[in-house]
């Protein structure tokens, strides 16, 4: 018999195994030196004349049983061992130091294992090198597949290390060669079988480069879900952006509290409302595109707060973008109780309340330094009245815009009464009625977005092909942040008048008027 090695040790390596036994004339069973396979690996010869297994001989661990007629007296019996483990023991060692593919494991020769270089182990599979092997590195040169039959835990990573560094760490590295701005860097799938029996995505997740230059590198990552039997895109995580339902699919978002189920809800429809809705403890069952309910007393349900220590500042705006309704249909602000509208500001700027009560905090102890108005018979007889048509009212309805009634602002200064006058910055619509306001930005202007200048992803986009990316979604933002109308320049500020303040100064001259009226009634 072959054997793999340098001198067979004799305590460790052995050829065949013969034992004799000589029959008695009454003897069938025979204890044999060691345990054979099975009865095919073992060859027994009674007088020179070869057994069948299992037909003339049976085997049970050591003893060997001869079937039928006992062996006579004096027959020789031989069973050798032909078969079993080939025992390689620590007396010798198997020494392939060097050696490249030189444990061959198949008849072709193109499955090996090799130890060529110190310290490693290479494993080939059809000429192919798919594994190696290190003191500290396990090495995969093609896809690994691990299999098991039931629910237990198939790969576990596993950190001894006591220190506060995060571990164990799953690292998944795209090595190229010639990386490129949206190349994919990874891919993680999850997979399972859909009732056709077919395996199907159910779940991914892709990791690219928006930029590869070294210093600036910028990532993305697109979760994305199977909706409807499609994979859809469902968040992105970008350098620059979080998008949550890019390709607007019927897909909502929805944030718990301790107690409240749809603390913040977002719905991508809502009924007949195909914008969505956002609601703050609410489900926006009524179609309204925001909506916030507050079942608490004693805390508003919104507060807007401007910190801003210095500059201008905004705390609320309201705006009718698309339209210019200008009547008593539409609304700014509506204000009700469960019982009927209290407060109301009309689209054309008309204030409305249930009890026709206006006011502001007058009480005594909150003032000081009281003493009687002055006489305002001179001011309020400076004051001329005039009548007027608004320039953008104007400008909107021709010669259909209604004639107003009030003062003008400069005439009140030039009558000394310059403290009812109040200073702001213009509006667009403002400029447009005189320039003497200042400019607005136009067509021509560098800095004006008007919606041609963003950068839309191509067909052949690598992102598009990645899956990053949809074609003709905007690439890039235009660096551009003002649109035409804006409001560019502002040379002088727009005079308001203190309307409330010349109504309380025309009460005071009407009670001199009347104290006159009733000195000349009096004689």
């Amino acid at each position: 018999m072959s054997y793999i090695g340098q001198t067979l040790p004799a305590d460790t390596f052995q050829g065949f195994t013969t034992d004799s036994f000589a029959g008695d004339g009454s003897a069938t069973t025979f204890t044999l030196s060691k345990t054979p396979f099975n009865e095919s690996a073992l060859l027994v010869v009674i007088n020179n004349v070869v057994q069948k297994p299992t037909t003339n001989f049976t085997v049970s661990g050591t003893t060997l049983t001869i079937v039928g007629t006992a062996v006579a007296s004096g027959d020789v019996i031989y069973a050798t061992h032909i078969g079993g483990a080939l025992p390689i023991g620590q007396a010798a060692s198997l020494d392939l130091n060097g050696a490249s593919d030189q444990l061959i494991l198949d008849a072709d020769a193109d499955t090996t294992i090799s130890a060529d270089t110190d310290d490693q182990i290479d494993f080939k599979a059809g000429g192919t090198d798919i594994m190696s092997l290190t003191a500290t590195t396990a090495t995969f040169n093609d896809g690994v597949t691990i299999t098991t039959a039931d629910n237990t835990d198939q790969l576990t990573l596993v950190s001894t290390d006591a220190d506060a560094s995060t571990g164990p760490i799953l690292k998944l590295l795209r090595d190229s060669g010639s990386p490129a701005d949206n190349d994919l860097c990874a891919v993680i799938k999850l997979n399972g079988d859909n009732d056709a029996n077919e395996d199907t995505q159910c779940y991914e997740i892709r990791a690219a480069w928006n930029d590869v230059s070294n210093g600036t590198e910028d990532g993305a990552v697109r979760h994305a879900l199977m909706v409807g039997g499609t994979l859809r895109d469902v968040m992105t995580l970008d350098s620059g952006l979080v998008v949550f339902n890019e390709e607007s699919q019927d897909i909502d978002f929805k944030i718990e509290s301790d107690s409240q189920t749809t603390m913040f809800n977002l719905q991508a429809v809502n009924g007949n409302n195909s914008a969505g809705s956002i609601g703050f403890n609410s489900s926006n069952s009524d179609g309204n595109f925001f909506e916030a309910v507050n079942p608490q007393s004693g805390v508003y349900s919104s507060k807007f707060v401007a910190s801003a220590s210095s500059g201008n500042v905004y705390t609320l705006g309201l705006t009718l973008s698309a339209q210019a309704p200008d009547d008593n249909t539409s609304l700014f602000i509506g204000a009700n109780d469960n019982a009927a509208g209290r407060f109301q500001v009309k689209s054309d700027g008309d204030v409305v309340n249930h009890d026709n009560s206006y006011g502001s905090l007058s009480d005594e102890r909150i003032k000081q330094d009281i003493v009687d108005a002055s006489s305002q018979w001179d001011d309020i007889k400076a004051v001329k009245v005039r009548k007027f048509k608004k320039k953008d009212d104007v400008r909107q309805y021709g010669d259909k815009a209604w004639v107003q009634i009030g003062v003008i602002a400069q005439e009140l200064e030039a009558a000394g009464m310059d403290k009812l006058i109040k200073h702001s910055n213009p509006t667009s619509s403002d400029i447009e009625s005189s320039s003497d306001f200042g400019t607005l930005y136009t067509s021509s202007d560098s800095e004006t977005k008007d919606g041609e200048d963003a950068i839309l992803w191509a067909e052949d986009d690598n992102a598009v092909k990645n899956g990053l990316a949809k074609a003709g979604e905007i690439k890039t933002e235009a660096t551009h942040s003002r649109k035409v109308g804006d409001v560019k320049e502002v040379k002088a500020q727009v005079k308001k008048v203190g309307y409330s303040v010349l109504y309380m100064k025309a009460i005071k001259a009407l009670q001199e008027a009347m104290a006159r009226i009733e000195a000349l009634e009096a004689k």
